[in-house]
């Protein structure tokens, strides 16, 4: 296998899974095609409290990974050789910060979150010389979280993987399905059965183990090993102690790793990254032909049938607000005016009470501001009972259209209760002293000559006693006769004036009621016919679409199946370079 024939293939991978929006496929099999040559990695992946930590610095004999309660970077930790102890910190923008390792554990803790990239760590151990780079990776967890992707991301550049699981359990669902993750992106994985120092049954778990991954499909050898142990042997310098712990097979299975060489491993990295980003494309796109699919399913005649049921409701509704919304604005206007006809009745039968009465004269001056404020709390009382009417009117033929729909701000405008005029008072006048004089003179000389002429014929004067007497009680009956009338004059002008001014507010305010209640009836038409004239405009195009859609499907389902058996095509030609890399891949499925 030549590496151009792996790099065409990888490249148009590249290429499909650019065109399908899946720029994390991209970054990873970018990361595959640009990894530099020499260096061998082994990732070390797990859930927290597995281990994992313990059995990093066991394989090392060094206490590089924190353990216990400290705690652990969020970022991975890539463990390589240096002849001298060394730490590096890789922030975002690939600036180096070297640090002493002692101080390690301190300065990630003082490190903003997000800050950095990852630790590189140099140790002088042989087992590294060679080009061996062991990657502790952040504690898998909540599929959402940084740490979690940091983890993952890994698999990217990972040569090979050593999946870390404690004794105390058989492997988890979520355990299983990671390790089927971590086998589809790379084709080298152990995983690590650790702990069995405390723990007795570890063998029945280990076989339980074997049998889930060989049940899930997965050929990945099962070591259980115990870090303690390890430790422990190191320290005594016990051999056979070092063997019961079970890491020289673990380091055996590593050192493996690093041996074999580096373009067969770069083929066969390559063959399986490949293979994984066409299946995940594939199962994408079988989704959206399944969809399609189920689109299709529904024939174009059922479609019209259901957009013509659609125009038909929504003409029946349209005649539903049509008619009442006429209704109740009909119905509005009679009962607006008659409220406000009934206010101002009772209003006039006030003033021809006050006045049959009372003298203008005496009570205009309390009247007037009495009349006033009436009016305007007639005409306030009114101009509520129309806008709250109005209000319910809109909304009960929105609720005929259909309550889905918001209203405008259909609330009326100020009522103009407080620019009403003033009633204007009327000329009147009272009844004078210099016209009270003059109307007795004038009644008191008719009886002083009448009964003077009377009385001359027994013979005494035109002007006696009796006629005088006669004078003054004609002038008083007068003088009362003529204040009667002038007081009826004025409670008559008195009472045109108020009636006449109540009709002017009357009339104006019933005007401005019906007015208002058209520009209502106007803005809930025009808000409505908008409404059904927009959903009649949509099930029109939805009609045009019904058919111009069976087309429309059919080209779309028939570039899906061609871009389906591109991949296929891609993933078959990463499966045989795989083969000839000495790799025998499983095929996917047509």
């Amino acid at each position: 296998m030549t590496a151009s024939a792996w790099l065409e293939v990888l490249d148009e991978t590249l290429d499909a899974c650019r065109s399908h929006g899946r720029e994390d496929l991209v970054q990873r099999l970018r990361r595959r095609r640009d990894r530099p040559p020499g260096a061998t990695r082994v990732a070390v992946l797990g859930f927290p409290k597995q281990g994992k930590g313990y059995l990093v610095n066991a394989v090392l004999n060094a206490p590089v990974c924190a353990v216990g309660d400290a705690a652990t970077p969020a970022v991975p930790v890539e463990i390589g050789y240096s002849a001298e102890p060394a730490a590096t910190l890789v922030g975002r923008g690939n600036e180096r910060v070297p640090v002493p390792v002692e101080k390690l554990t301190g300065e990630l803790g003082a490190r903003p979150p997000g800050s950095l990239r990852r630790v590189e760590v140099g140790v002088p151990r042989e087992l590294l010389s060679a080009g061996l780079v062991l990657v502790d990776t952040p504690a898998i967890g909540d599929p959402r979280s940084p740490r979690t992707a940091a983890a993952l991301d890994v698999l990217a550049d990972a040569d090979a993987v050593v999946l870390v699981s404690d004794a105390t359990t058989p492997l988890s669902e979520a355990e299983v399905a990671l390790a089927h993750h971590v086998r589809t992106w790379c084709p080298h994985v152990v995983v690590a059965l650790t702990k069995i120092d405390v723990c007795a049954s570890w063998r029945a778990v280990a076989e339980r183990d074997r049998a889930l991954l060989a049940g899930a499909g997965i050929d990945s050898p099962v070591l259980p090993v115990s870090a303690t142990v390890r430790m422990a042997a190191a320290k005594a310098g016990d051999q056979d102690l070092n063997s019961r712990s079970g890491f020289p097979p673990l380091l055996t299975w590593i050192a493996e790793q690093a041996a074999r060489p580096p373009e067969h491993t770069s083929a066969v990295l390559a063959a399986l990254s490949v293979r994984a980003a066409t299946a995940e494309l594939v199962e994408t796109l079988r989704a959206r032909a399944e969809l399609a699919g189920q689109d299709a399913g529904v024939d174009q005649t059922t479609l019209l049938h259901r957009a013509q049921r659609k125009a038909d409701e929504l003409r029946k509704r349209n005649t539903r607000w049509q008619n009442l919304l006429a209704d109740e604005i009909g119905d509005l206007q009679s009962d607006a005016e008659y409220d406000l006809r009934e206010r101002t009745r009772k209003i006039v039968e006030t003033i021809d009470e006050t006045f049959d009465k009372g003298d203008p004269v005496k009570v205009w001056d309390e009247f007037g501001p009495w009349l006033d404020k009436t009016l305007a709390e007639a005409v306030e009382t009114n101009y509520n009972f129309t806008a709250d009417r109005a209000e319910w009117i809109a909304q009960a033929v929105a609720a005929a259209f259909g309550a889905q729909y918001d209203l405008h701000d259909l609330r009326l405008g100020e009522s103009g209760a407080e620019l009403i005029a003033d009633v204007r008072q009327p000329r009147i006048e009272g009844f004078k002293i210099g016209q009270k004089l003059f109307t007795g003179l004038r009644g008191s000389y008719g009886g002083v000559l009448m009964f003077g002429l009377v009385t001359s014929l027994a013979g005494l004067p035109l002007i006696n006693p009796v006629s005088l007497g006669a004078g003054a009680a004609f002038a008083a009956k007068t003088i009362s006769d003529e204040g009667g009338m002038r007081l009826q004059r004025r409670q008559a002008v008195a009472k045109m004036t108020a009636q006449r001014h109540v009709d002017d507010v009357f009339l104006r305010f019933s005007k401005e009621c019906r007015d208002a209640i058209r520009s209502v009836q106007r803005k809930l038409r025009d808000h409505f016919t908008g409404l059904a004239e927009e959903l009649a405009d949509q099930l029109a195009r939805e009609r045009e679409t019904i058919i111009a859609g069976s087309a429309e499907r059919e080209r779309r389902m028939v570039k899906l199946r061609r871009e389906i058996e591109r991949l296929a095509g891609l993933h078959q030609r990463a499966g045989e370079l795989g083969v000839l890399a000495g790799r025998a891949p499983r095929e996917l499925p047509a």
